[in-house]
This record gives C-alpha cells, structure tokens and sequence, in this order.
C-alpha cells in the first residue's frame, strides 16, 4: 500500500515512543544504565533534527530530501521570503521540543530511579524500536539512496555531447532572442479541463507558436536555477560538493552553455528578474555565461525602480515587465542581435503575487490567491505581447515562453495539477515560426539546443540535451521511464561535479599576485582571501571565500576562521592567503605584518607549517603535499579556541520593538576593539573607523510610495575620561546634530572601544542615563549601548579589547 512520507515519518515517531517506553522501564544506576542513557540521548537528538528536516523537505519538494535542498543548505538561502514559511519553521521547532521534552523526562527518571539491576530485555527491545523507527522514517532511506547512489562514469561520454558552435544558415541578420522563465507556470495550467479559462492570453499565443506538449522534468532541475542551468545547458544542477558560495571564476565554469554560444556569435545578452540576484548563485550564472548586464531586484532599487512597490522576492510582475518593455524597444532599435531572458515572481509560491494592476482581478470565485496572480501574470504578457508585437520587435525576434519547473508540492491547486500527466510548459513564437504541436518526449535539457536550431544554428547536441527537431534521441526517449532518468543522472553526479565545477589540482609550486588579489592554480585564478582545503595528492576538495559583508547574516559565516573552528578536521591541509593580522592566530610572527598579506599552510594538528609574509606579486610558494610529519594532539583545540576569541565576532541576537509599528529589516551594530582582528564598527555597511566611544543616531524615513529608507549619523565622540571638562549629557548630545526632514529616529546606539588613555577606566561618564556596563569597561575593550527612539537603555554588551562584538536586531517580533 502507498502511503504518504509523512505517514511514514510519524509511524517512525510513534516506534520511537516505544523505544522511550521499553528504556525507561530498563533505567537502571551505575555506569552500564548511564552509557545507555547517553547514547539513546543522542540517537533520539539524530532522529529528532533527521525527522523535523525532512518533514519541512518533504512539504517543499514531495519526495523529501533532494538535490534541491541540498544545494541550499550548501549555498544559503539569501533573497528568500522566509517569513512566507512561518509555519513550518514552528513545526520543526514543535519536533524538536517534543522530543526535548521527553528526553528530558527520561534523564530525569534515571537521576531519580534507585534500581541497581539492569533490566536486559527491556533495553533489545529499546533498542529495537530504534532500529524499526530509523528503517521505517522515509528519512533514512531517501538521506542513504541520495548520498550514497553509486556513481559511474564510464557511460557518461555516450551521452553528453559538447557542444559544437555552429555557424549561422543565415548571415544576412541573425535572429533576436527572447525568453520568459515563468516561475512554475507548468503546462498543466493551460488544461482548459483542469483550469477552464485561466491562461487565455497564452492560449492565443500557443496560436502563433510551436508548442511541445510532453516536456518532463528531471532530478536537479526541480528549482529555479537548476531549471535555468537544464534549459540553457543541458547539464542538470546536482553539484553541491564543490564550489562553495560561488567565489570561483565562473559559476560551472566549465560548462558551455547557451549564452556562451549567443555571445561567441556577437550576441549581446541581457537578464532581467525581479528578484535578488544572489539568491542561489543567480547573478553569477549568467554574469560568467555570457551575460554583460544582469539586472534583479537591487538593481532595479538602485535606479529607484519599485523601491516601496515589492514583495517579500522582490519586484511585482507589472514593474518587471514594463522595465522588460522599455529596454526590449531600446536594444531593438540600437542593438543587432541581441538576447534578452528574463523570469517573474508572481506566479511563485505558495500563494503568489498579485501585481497592482490587478486588483480586482479574480479566477473563478477567487479564493486561490495563486490563481488570481497565475491569472493576472498571464494578462500582463498578453499585454506585453501585443505591444511587442504593434512595435514590430517580433518580425526578426524568436520568442520562448517556458517554466522553469513543474509547481511544487506546496501550492493549494497541486492536487489539481496530478489529474493529468504533468509536463513543463515551452512553447516558441515569432519570427519565423510556424504553428504547430511538437508531442516528442524530452526534458528541459533539450530546451537549449531545440532553441539553438530556431536560430539558425543548426540541429546539433549541447551536452546531454537534443534538439526536438532532430534526429538524435533524448534521455527521455532512451531511457523508459522517469525514474531510470533520475538514478542515471544520480550515477554521473560525481562526473559531473569533477567536469564542470572541477577545482584545479594542486602542484608543488604555485604563484600569488598581490596587486591583483589572485592565486594561480593550474593556470586558473582565485581569488583571495581564500581558505583552500586539499588532500595530500593536490586534489582540491574546496575553495572557501571570506565575505565582503560580513555582518549581513548574524553569525560568522563569512569568516574564513569560521570554517577553521567548525568545519575542518584536525588534520586537513590546508592554504590560507589573507591579511597577516588573522594569519597571527596561527602564527604569532606574522603580527607585526599590519595591513598586509601573508599565507599559511599545513594543518591545524601539525607540527610543522609554512607561513610567510607575501613581499611582492608573483611570489611563489611551496606547497606541503604531506600530512604524515608530527602531529600534536593538544594543537587544534588551541589553535581553534583563540580563532573563535579573535578571529570570530562575538554575537547576540535580540528583538527591538520600537514604538512606531512599521515591518524594519533585521540590523547588525559592530564594534571592534583596539586590538581586535576583525575591525567592525558602527551599523550595516556604515563604519567608524577612528578609535574611541561614539553616540551614533540610526534614523529611518517612510512614505507608501517610496519604502523606507535608513541612514546613520555619528552625533559625537564621547570623552569619558576628562576630569576637566563639564558632565556630559547624552540628551544635550543628542541635540547637537539636528534630524533631516522626514527621518525619525530609530534607535541610539553608543559604539566603539574606551580610548587608550583611559588607563583607570571611565572616570567621567555618561550622567542621564543608567549603562551599567560602561563604568567596569577598561582600555580599549569593545562596548555597544542600544537606546530606544526616548534614550532609554535596550541592552549592552561588552568584550575583551582582541574582540569584536555584534548585536543582531530584529524588530517588530512579537514571538
């Protein structure tokens, strides 16, 4: 009988509620009945974080874990609208507490318990119900058939093709190119029996196009950019091993792609999306396959498009496509030939985004908010449509329409989508072509080289996609079912992995340039500050990069000693080129390099390392190839207890709730002290660079029309410590710089270090308002005061004068 993932999981639970029956009756006193209560402790901590992760995977993805959560949990999840999932972040915290709960009944039961014999069959019987519950969770088998499919490489080469660039048939005047990603607006949409009348702008489209009727969709190409990496390279996105956060040269930088093909026949190409273009690597994608203006949401706010009018992904699918409009008429006037593909937001889950124009528009009795929108969306592109078309834009522009993944799980009409055999849509138009319905099978690999033939290209291969028009059979005409599809790609995720997203191997001697910032590996750059983790043979295993903004998130991702404290083994080789002062944690010697750059190589446990400053560009270093020299045990606890003291920033997260009820961003106050490593003072990206204590202002203004906009503003420099000088006042401070028309104060915040001079403490402080914290401060530690909009101390936080300390605010919570 087939039953559900979640009904699985939670007869998992409900065998799980046993095992905790069966061991409480066995909880015996001594050292055996202690063992026993720690390892059932972790085990149940292992079931608990296994079963909530694969519920919150399963309710995005239908089948629990795949490629598409673990690339995100790789890459991160920034330009998401996390807010939107509320509900599920509550139902994996409720699992977690659930099982805290009984763990904690349990360890208190055996802390009261005077039995002093073992109970043994209790315990089998324990620990069979553990066993039941890990074979039963669907969690289990669906984390081990994805880790660890066998991977085969040998038959790989039988089926991908790489591509050869073709001349153009026709050299007069190449065909345009524009292509609408319409966010999981599957063909099963356009079923008038399953949705009678929600698409009739496309209907009268699919008129004029050539449309394919049996497009499926395979493993690593069930999300946004997996669907674009399909479409345009025939590849499906299932690396997430290497390549972290996306710092190399290019995003698959091995890989040709279409915008590769356009550009190298004198294609100018273009991207437009309303959301941010961070988000999974997005930016890079197209910005490293032959894209030269790559425009999202920031980019658009920028130029003061949509700042005020977006939603929780970014700009509303009216704003995008008249900015697709204008720039469209510009390029086809100036510009020959050119490329332009862009993707919406308002058709995206789980309840999509009705755009302005469009609020009174409903489908059927409207209460599928993503109908309404689905609806909506598809009468702003018959509007685009129609206008291009009157511009004449169509009369040498070949046009595609297509999704870039089938609808997920989580949409409301889902249920209605399944009644038919489902298929993505793609549907070409303009110049050139002539009507038809194309019932070949194929997957969105075939996408890329379909269109390529529409072009004038030619009919021929790009890597594992087929031309639809052509002669050469697709996976999906090769292979008899979806499923055999998804495990043979599954098979050449390593081959795959190596040949696209492959990092160089290391050899003995490699080269720095200074000027520029690089490392060249195998005549490949990287860029640097880099953490590079690498075997004892050269192999690369990943390239780790540290972030430019290193106080967006919260926590100390982005600080390459961040992966040295928590992600590395002790005896993982490793280079780390970087600025000298984070190098001295590991070698104290290089302290006295300020402001410039040295390396350091070998491993956390080894007694022997490579260190040096970096004197000038191209400078060559050895590299060691050798982890078997001494190995010092006590080494690495000690090299990561003062990374985590210096090199990290000490954080703490609270919640501001300001007077005026208006939805801020989350915000990150720094402040450094004078021998810290990480030097972070001030708010956001807005920085106090001189030493010393300072009263900081962080104002926000707010019309409907235009959002809200944020600036800080560095009121004065405190004297804590002139015994000459009259008493200070924090409310005669904040007087001094009047607000600028229209901002409001947000918060005050005093921020920064206790001046050097201040040798007995602070010997003249602040004399309206309690800060507790301030008086006990000593020489050139680190402090940060919050105050309210009225100057009323929020909270304080303080930290040694080699640290740097973090407050994360988020506002408005009212959890």
């Amino acid at each position: 009988m087939d039953m559900g993932n979640n009904l699985w999981s939670s007869i998992a639970v409900v065998l799980y509620l046993f095992a905790f029956y069966f061991l409480i009756k066995s909880v015996s006193r001594g050292l055996i009945g202690g063992l026993i209560v720690i390892i059932f402790s972790i085990i149940s901590l292992i079931f608990s974080l296994l079963t909530g992760s694969y519920i919150i995977a399963n309710w995005f993805t239908g089948i629990g874990f795949d490629d598409s959560v673990f690339y995100q949990l790789r890459f991160g999840t920034e330009g998401v609208g996390l807010w939107e999932f509320l509900p599920l972040i509550l139902i994996f915290l409720s699992v977690q507490a659930f099982f805290l709960v009984l763990l904690a009944f349990y360890i208190r039961f055996f802390y009261k318990s005077k039995n002093e014999s073992l109970l043994v069959l209790p315990v089998l019987k324990g620990g069979l119900m553990v066993f039941c519950a890990f074979f039963v969770a669907p969690a289990t088998s669906n984390l081990i058939s994805y880790l660890f499919t066998t991977q085969i490489m040998e038959d790989f080469p039988e089926y991908f093709v790489k591509p050869q660039i073709l001349k153009i048939q026709n050299i007069n005047k190449p065909k345009n190119v524009l292509y609408f990603y319409l966010e999981s607006l599957e063909r099963n949409y356009m079923d008038e029996n399953l949705f009678p009348g929600l698409l009739p702008e496309l209907h009268k489209i699919e008129q004029d196009s050539v449309t394919f009727t049996r497009i499926s969709q395979t493993i690593g190409g069930s999300w946004t950019m997996a669907g674009m990496v399909a479409s345009q390279c025939g590849l499906p996105l299932l690396s997430v091993f290497t390549n972290d956060n996306f710092h190399m040269n290019n995003f698959m930088p091995d890989a040709v792609c279409l915008g590769d093909i356009l550009k190298s026949r004198g294609y100018h190409l273009e991207f437009m999306g309303g959301a941010n273009n961070e988000f999974a690597g997005k930016g890079l994608f197209y910005k490293n396959h032959g894209f030269v203006s790559v425009e999202g949401q920031k980019e658009f706010i920028d130029k003061d498009i949509g700042d005020g009018y977006l939603n929780s992904w970014g700009l509303f699918d009216d704003t995008l496509y008249e900015q697709l409009f204008n720039r469209i008429k510009n390029l086809h006037k100036n510009t020959s030939p050119w490329g332009v593909f862009s993707i919406n937001i308002g058709t995206h889950q789980p309840e999509g985004y009705l755009a302005r124009q469009c609020e009174k528009v409903k489908y059927g009795d409207g209460n599928d908010n993503l109908l309404n929108a689905a609806h909506c969306t598809d009468a702003l592109i018959g509007q685009l449509y129609r206008a291009l078309k009157a511009e004449g834009i169509l009369d040498d522009t070949v046009v595609v329409f297509g999704s870039d993944h089938l609808a997920p799980v989580t949409i409301k009409p889902y249920e209605t989508l399944k009644k038919a055999e489902r298929h993505n849509l793609f549907m070409v138009s303009g110049a050139g072509i002539h009507p038809a319905k194309n019932p070949r099978q194929g997957t969105t690999l075939d996408i890329a080289p379909t269109l390529l033939n529409y072009l004038q290209f030619g009919s021929q291969a790009i890597g594992l996609g087929r031309d639809l028009n052509g002669k050469l059979l697709t996976l999906a005409e090769a292979f008899p079912s979806q499923n055999l599809i998804d495990r043979k790609l599954l098979s050449w995720r390593k081959v795959i992995d190596t040949s696209f997203w492959g990092y160089p191997t290391l050899k003995n001697i490699l080269s720095i340039n200074l000027s520029d910032k690089k490392i060249d590996i195998d005549s490949q750059e990287i860029n640097f500050p880099a953490l590079i983790r690498y075997t004892s043979s050269g192999k690369i295993e990943e390239i780790l990069y540290g972030g430019k903004n290193i106080l967006s998130t919260g926590d100390n991702r982005f600080l390459l000693g961040f992966y040295l404290v928590n992600l590395i083994s002790n005896n993982q080789l490793f280079l780390w080129v970087d600025r000298c002062e984070e190098l001295s944690t590991l070698n104290p010697s290089l302290g006295e390099y300020k402001g410039r750059y040295c390396y350091y190589n070998g491993s956390l446990a080894s007694a022997r390392s490579i260190s040096s400053l970096i004197p000038n560009d191209n400078f060559s270093i050895k590299i060691e190839m050798d982890n078997t020299f001494d190995i010092s045990s006590l080494q690495p606890s000690k090299f990561r207890k003062e990374l985590m003291e210096k090199n990290l920033i000490q954080w703490e997260k609270i919640i501001f709730k300001p007077e005026m009820q208006i939805s801020h961003t989350e915000k990150a106050v720094s402040a450094a002290g004078i021998d810290a490593i990480v030097k972070s003072t001030g708010i956001e990206d807005n920085k106090i660079s001189e030493p010393g204590l300072f009263l900081v202002r962080y104002n926000y203004s707010y019309a409907p029309g235009t959002g809200i906009n944020y600036k800080m503003e560095v009121m004065s420099k405190l004297s804590l410590c002139d015994k000459s000088s009259d008493n200070l006042s924090i409310a005669q401070l904040s007087n001094t710089l009047p607000l600028e028309k229209g901002y409001v104060p947000l918060f005050y915040a005093i921020v920064g270090n206790l001046d050097q001079e201040c040798k007995q403490g602070v010997t003249h402080p602040l004399t309206d308002i309690s800060l507790n914290e301030l008086s006990n401060l000593k020489s050139g530690e680190p402090y940060i005061a919050l105050l309210d909009e009225k100057m009323n101390t929020v909270h304080e936080k303080t930290g040694h004068s080699n640290q740097t300390i973090a407050i994360y605010l988020k506002f408005n919570d009212n959890e």
